[in-house]
């Protein structure tokens, strides 16, 4: 990272080579006995503690971050196994690899100095994200990488020193990397000037040499990754030995802890007055303002190219932004596919300038780190690295068994998943060289584990079917896919159905006849029902698979009819269709009234008249009336459209009393009317 990019961290004013001392009571550092987070997260020590504290600012116990130091082992997991204590980014990095199935065996560095043995295994499901002060090797990098480096804030690093050192207080970034490669191997004063002498130098008259002593920190440290780096040197070059001045071991032969000043004090006083060690400028300022154990044993941070990487005095110390030393980025490795999931916590936690944590701004400061204000945003998904395992888990599908539409077909699989960590198998019919899912399986963890699902074939015919299997674990690729296999469906026996038909009590012609058929039967399927008389058809209507009855209703037009039903389901696959034995129906006639408009007054030389109208319902009515004085006809007519006019001979002067009667037909009942009035004048 550029130092201009640093520069932009809004953290205060400078201040030059500052002697440390004792302070307050340190913040949490494990969570607490019997608390454990919903995502778990080890490995750097140069960010375990403001992780610490930005876990107890996120609500709910999202987060639980572990030290780099302290006991071997730690339980992340109500009723877990404990796992190794990760000491620093590259232990983290590693043991996040393990738990992802990335890789399956590594050795893991832990704060006793040495390394333990671990498999996936042994840690799947116990870490959730690695701290880390380093990004990803370039060799490992990748747009594909099963692992993402999320930045969440800066950092700051320069050298530290003994109390009693002679090194010079103001280096160069060149000075530096010629001390660490042994260039410079010794420090000459003179006159209380301390200078730098190479190999073949020769000390001056009357001046001192002590000499130089280049520490770095554990194995697997992040700031010893980054200080290599920023040296020139490799971890091939450590193993081989080529800078043999440079170790990690301190003067009384123990493991140099990242930011703890001890290493530079732990040798005589002209020992300590040589040595030299990197030192996280953001962890200093957190144990000098006492957020956290102070460990830095009174050693002192030096100048690079005249500026300081903290700025302030007593416990309100900060960044200095005008440094112009050495910044990098610090990280959080979550794994990919769960940074790319907006409904994960991993999501919700770590990704965006929105995330819980990229929230936490003013604990981010306070523990003496910057935030991220230029090209890099706090919770970036850019920088992606390791490829996948390339996955000896494996699937095989098994025998597929002979099926019956409509009956549940069991579809099994085995399946032998990288560090035991389970997934999940899916079935798949195959048509046009387009796979659909048809069934799903969960794998629980297990070295050869039988998946089973089951498929209920809708239709007769083969089906090409497949599975494969995505493991849990999110550093794993999946196997390939099984090859097809057939699975033979054929038809069930169609069961036979039975259909009675009833009609409505009481049908009178004119009016609504309903007519109802009943499915008898041990299995059902959608369909309809046809109504006939005779052969006639009166009607088709849909059957229903609930109540297994069919209705229609129509207007009886006559007295009698021979109705009958027929089912036929819309698969004879399933049940067989059915007729029933016909139903004579005998049908009332519809009654009528007889309707007599008003009779006019007629003069005795004029015939009269009366008008009528039969009133039925739903039909027209046929047929005759007839007009009678007591018993004498007077007159009669056949009806047109249910009316009629009736012409009345000659009668007497007077008033005579009349009835109109109907005479009925095949499907009206007759009727008579009231008495009705003519008057005759002369």
């Amino acid at each position: 990272m550029k130092v201009n990019a640093f520069a932009r961290l809004a953290v205060g004013a400078g201040a030059g080579a500052l002697a440390l001392g004792a302070l307050a009571l340190p913040a949490q550092a494990d969570p607490a006995a019997g608390t454990h987070g919903t995502l778990v997260g080890l490995g750097s020590d140069t960010t375990q503690d403001v992780l610490n504290a930005v876990a107890a600012a996120v609500p709910g116990n999202l987060l639980a971050s572990y030290d780099a130091t302290g006991s071997s082992t730690v339980a992340t997991r109500v009723g877990g196994t404990a796992v190794p204590r990760a000491n620093g980014s590259g232990a983290g990095r590693d043991l996040l690899r393990l738990a992802t199935g990335q890789t399956t065996s590594a050795n893991i560095a832990t704060a006793s100095g040495g390394t333990l043995p671990v498999t996936t295994q042994d840690v799947f499901g116990s870490i959730d994200f690695a701290r880390s002060s380093s990004g990803p090797s370039a060799a490992d990098v990748r747009p594909d990488g099963v692992l993402t480096y999320i930045p969440f804030a800066s950092d700051a690093v320069t050298y530290a020193v003994a109390p009693n050192s002679v090194v010079p207080s103001n280096l160069t970034k060149d000075q530096l990397k010629d001390i660490y490669q042994g260039a410079y191997d010794r420090v000459q004063v003179l006159g209380g000037v301390s200078s730098l002498l190479r190999p073949t130098d020769t000390p001056a008259a009357g001046s001192t040499t002590v000499k130089l002593t280049t520490f770095i920190p554990q194995a697997g440290s992040g700031t010893r990754s980054y200080w290599l780096g920023q040296v020139g040197i490799t971890e091939n070059d450590i193993s081989t030995s080529k800078y043999p001045n440079v170790t990690d071991k301190d003067f009384a032969g123990q493991q140099v802890q990242e930011h703890h000043g001890q290493a530079l004090v732990s040798g005589t006083p002209d020992q300590d007055a040589g040595a030299i060690a990197p030192f996280s400028a953001g962890q200093w300022v957190a144990q000098a303002n006492g957020k956290v154990t102070d460990n830095r044993a009174g050693v002192v941070l030096g100048k690079v190219a005249g500026t300081s990487a903290v700025q302030g005095s007593g416990t309100a110390y900060s960044l200095d932004p005008a440094y112009a030393g050495y910044t990098r980025l610090v990280y959080d490795i979550v794994p990919s596919r769960l940074a790319d999931d907006p409904s994960s916590d991993i999501h919700k936690a770590f990704v965006g300038t929105d995330s819980e944590v990229c929230k936490q701004s003013s604990v981010i400061t306070a523990y003496g780190f910057g935030l991220l204000t230029g090209g890099v945003k706090c919770g970036d998904t850019t920088t992606r690295a390791y490829a996948a395992a390339t996955s000896p888990s494996s699937i095989t599908l098994g025998a597929l068994p002979s099926s019956t539409v409509g009956r549940a077909a069991t579809l099994s699989a085995t399946v032998t998943s990288v560090g035991v960590g389970g997934g999940t198998v899916t079935f798949a019919k195959v048509s046009g060289g387009v796979a659909t899912t048809i069934a799903s399986a969960k794998v629980a963890a297990g070295d050869s584990v039988k998946a089973t699902a089951s498929w209920t074939p809708t239709a007769v015919g083969t089906t090409d079917v497949l599975a494969y299997f995505v493991p849990a674990l999110a550093g794993v690729d999946a196997p390939a896919p099984t090859a097809t296999a057939p699975l033979v469906a054929t038809a069930v026996p169609a069961v036979s159905s039975t259909t009675t038909v009833a009609v409505s009590s009481k049908p009178m012609v004119g009016h609504t006849m309903t007519l109802s058929a009943r499915v008898s039967a041990t299995k059902y399927a959608s369909g309809k029902v046809s109504f006939y008389d005779g052969s006639t058809r009166l009607g088709t209507v849909p059957f229903s698979t609930t109540t297994h009855t069919a209705k229609l209703a129509i207007k009886a037009t006559r007295t009698a009819y021979s109705v009958k039903a027929v089912y036929q389901p819309a698969s004879t696959t399933v049940v067989k269709s059915s007729s029933s034995s016909s139903l004579s129906v005998r049908v009332a006639k519809d009654s009528s009234s007889v309707s007599v408009a008003t009779i006019k007054s007629v003069h005795a030389s004029y015939h009269g008249s009366v008008s009528v109208r039969i009133v039925a319902t739903g039909v027209t009515p046929t047929g005759t009336v007839t007009v009678r004085q007591g018993s004498v006809v007077l007159g009669h007519a056949t009806l047109r459209s249910g009316a009629a006019r009736i012409t009345l001979p000659r009668l007497s002067v007077g008033t005579h009393h009349l009835v109109v009667s109907y005479s009925g037909s095949t499907t009206v009942a007759s009727s008579t009317s009231s008495v009705k009035s003519i008057k005759v004048v002369r």
